[in-house]
């Protein structure tokens, strides 16, 4: 059973696409962690980290039952993000990396079949996010800076293992999920799957070196 991640800013329409996915195709969603979960008052400095091993244990108990499992947002969401940010008010590097490497070690979590990255302008985010009544989004000005760098990141990661990685131009809902239904079964047929550590050392390296 395929496990994929759906990704992209805030305001894409990865939720609404992937309510789609699930009412047209029964897939499985695992929600992002703010959705998924009330954040505790102290926050403790691995909660959000753990927050994301335990929806990769919810996806892989699904692929069981799902052909089709979805991640809502990437569980090495903190490695991107954190760097869009240059690590200022967030956690650093060496923190993000000592404690996804051992999870990773441990077996605890990995990388999905295939990233789906949708992709749209700003000024039409700017336009769907007024459109949606559904969510606040009060950070939406703050999350424009991270559009760029993440991109630089997916485009990384599928230098690294060519095909992990599906850019989408999100128009609309009907075409976001016929682009990934097409898309799907090539990360089925990657020529080898990549080995975590690997990948994951070349991913912490790259931040690394490179300004956001």
């Amino acid at each position: 059973m395929t496990l994929i991640c759906l990704e992209g800013p805030s305001a894409v329409g990865k939720s609404t696409t992937s309510k789609a996915l699930v009412e047209q195709y029964a897939a499985y969603v695992v929600p992002e962690v703010n959705q998924l979960f009330k954040r505790p008052t102290p926050e403790p400095t691995h909660w959000y980290f753990e927050r994301q091993v335990e929806r990769w244990a919810i996806a892989q108990a699904k692929r069981k039952t799902h052909e089709l499992v979805v991640l809502d947002g990437d569980p090495f969401q903190p490695l991107w993000y954190n760097w869009s940010f240059d690590f200022v008010d967030w956690q650093p590097l060496s923190v993000l990396r000592d404690f996804y490497r051992q999870q990773i070690i441990e077996q605890k979590l990995c990388f999905p079949d295939g990233y789906i990255v949708l992709s749209i302008n700003e000024d039409e985010l700017r336009q769907q996010k007024e459109s949606d009544s559904t969510r606040k989004r009060s950070a939406f000005a703050k999350h424009l800076r991270i559009i760029e760098p993440q991109q630089r990141y997916f485009q990384a990661m599928n230098s690294q293992v060519p095909g992990l990685v599906h850019l989408i131009e999100a128009t609309n809902v009907e075409n976001n999920i016929k682009h990934i239904i097409e898309t799907v079964p090539s990360f089925t047929q990657l020529p080898e799957s990549p080995n975590p550590l690997t990948l994951f050392d070349f991913l912490i390296n790259w931040l690394g070196r490179n300004e956001p």
